[in-house]
């Protein structure tokens, strides 16, 4: 490729080596699929415009010095650290991305001092919750969280940022000066949507050890009527953001079967059908309770049959442990 195009000896060969990686990648999950056999859609081609992060897949030990960071063809680079990096995690790779407010720089670590955590779980301590669009979630407990609607709050601003953006010429300076700004929009709400995420998961994990919730195909659910909804809600991101936390600190997320949960008695397990609309569960054995709450309480219902946690209550039910070890989150 140096060869045939000089310009790219500016690069370091492995940032170059990684692109390749990337288009091949591509390629193959268009024409081959994935480990599952699914096969992705067609490939784009990015302009440079488009093509907005490089990765280097390694990187020295030592590259961040205080607040700079040596990286490779590019030299020391001032960077504002979100939190300093504990001593004994171990940089593989950094990432620089461009947004619409600057330039990202992202690391990952590795820590191999984290032993694999297996919590003493009982059973006061899993709970269900159920995605709604009411509220953002509601517990097995009864305790709800209020959807905060970012993107609803913030469409007045973006509606007329986008105005100004449809109204300059293609290509023009002045649009490429909307664009941007109307970018900077988007990234405020996508940072308080993750910030909340964040938060939420950080105060259910405190909480409870197990926490179940339906498998929920929201990618169908963004091509319905409540697609708008959906996306500002934000449930793919927010459940990636929980599985995670809770691995990192050796706690539990089950998704469990999603048909039928509204409709079933959280009490008796008889079928109660009710139209969207109807918010209020009426059962005939005498559960009478919110919509959303007899839905957590079945979703927590169907966890305590899920392969993983009656392995994980199976083992310590053998070993007879009583106490519960700290979780330690990396």
């Amino acid at each position: 490729m140096k060869k045939t195009h000089p310009h790219y000896g500016d690069l370091y060969s492995q940032v170059l080596q990684d692109i390749v990686k990337r288009v091949k990648v591509t390629f193959d999950r268009f024409l081959k699929g994935d480990s599952n056999g699914k096969r992705s859609g067609r490939p784009r081609f990015k302009s440079r415009v488009r093509y907005r992060t490089f990765t280097y897949p390694q990187i020295k030990e030592d590259c961040l010095q205080g607040n700079l960071i040596n990286l490779p063809k590019l030299g020391l680079i001032k960077v504002v650290l979100h939190r300093q990096i504990p001593t004994e995690f171990k940089i593989k790779t950094a990432s620089v991305t461009k947004k619409a407010d600057g330039y990202y720089l992202t690391l990952s670590l590795e820590d191999s001092t984290v032993p694999e955590i297996k919590p003493d779980i009982k059973k006061e301590s899993i709970t269900g919750i159920d995605m709604g669009l009411k509220d953002f979630l509601t517990t097995a407990s009864g305790s709800t969280v209020t959807i905060p609607q970012h993107y609803r709050k913030a469409q007045k601003r973006l509606r007329v940022t986008q105005k100004r953006v449809s109204r300059r010429n293609p290509g023009s300076n002045r649009r490429h000066k909307a664009v941007k700004q109307l970018g900077k929009q988007h990234k405020k709400v996508a940072d308080k949507r993750k910030d909340f995420h964040f938060k939420t998961a950080n105060n259910l994990l405190k909480k409870y050890d197990v926490i179940a919730h339906e498998d929920l195909n929201i990618k169908g659910l963004s091509k319905s009527k409540l697609a708008k909804s959906v996306h500002d809600a934000g449930w793919g991101s927010f459940l990636s953001i929980l599985t995670n936390k809770a691995e990192n600190a050796g706690l539990l997320v089950i998704p469990v079967k999603a048909s039928g949960t509204s409709q079933e008695c959280s009490n008796c397990g008889v079928k109660v059908p009710k139209k969207l609309h109807e918010r209020w569960h009426e059962c005939s054995c005498g559960c009478s309770l919110d919509r959303d709450h007899n839905a957590a309480i079945v979703i927590k219902n169907r966890s305590v049959g899920h392969p993983d946690l009656k392995a994980q209550l199976m083992s310590y039910a053998v070993a007879g442990v009583t106490e519960k070890p700290t979780p330690t989150a990396c």
